[in-house]
């Protein structure tokens, strides 16, 4: 229930400098809600060569979704390694550039599911999704200057 459930956002910067955010979900879902559609049909995710619109994306997930468990991308570089892959319910990317940064994304399916399922992008579901899913990590972002967590769980402020 989200009622129950909070998002938290933690950021620490070389220096001390501290961020932490705790927001209850059931205010994450009315924030949501609160988003013009307008705005959300014509979303374009444009990233270097890719250049896709919701369409094309849900196209793709939607292969994601009915293969197996599997590892999608891994990239091995000298200085860089990245792996993308679908385990348990969940996708999850991982990058590690040298030997003090690394990424570290744990999605549940659900939540792309929500995300992408209609002719915009839904925000709201997606929160949804992510409440009936319940509590955990989903963002870790680390080097040697910033660490950055993205979680939810039951407790109004986190760690």
């Amino acid at each position: 229930m989200a009622s129950d459930l909070w998002l938290h956002v933690k950021v620490t910067e070389e220096g001390g400098a501290k961020v932490m955010v705790n927001l209850p979900v059931a205010l994450v879902e009315k924030a949501a809600a609160l988003m013009p559609e307008k705005h959300l049909r014509h979303v374009k995710f444009d990233h270097g060569h890719l250049d896709a619109d919701i369409g094309d994306l849900r196209e793709l997930w939607l292969e994601v979704r009915k293969s197996p468990d599997m590892t999608f991308v891994t990239v091995e570089e000298a200085d860089e390694n990245v792996k993308v892959w679908k385990k348990d319910g969940f996708v999850f990317v991982e990058v590690r550039e040298g030997d003090d940064e690394q990424v570290d994304v744990k999605v549940p399916l659900e939540v792309v599911d929500a995300f992408l399922a209609g002719e915009e992008v839904d925000f709201t579901a997606a929160v949804q999704a992510l409440v009936d899913h319940g509590q955990g990590q989903f963002v870790e972002v680390r080097d040697d200057e910033d660490h950055v967590r993205v979680w939810v769980d039951a407790l109004a402020e986190g760690e």
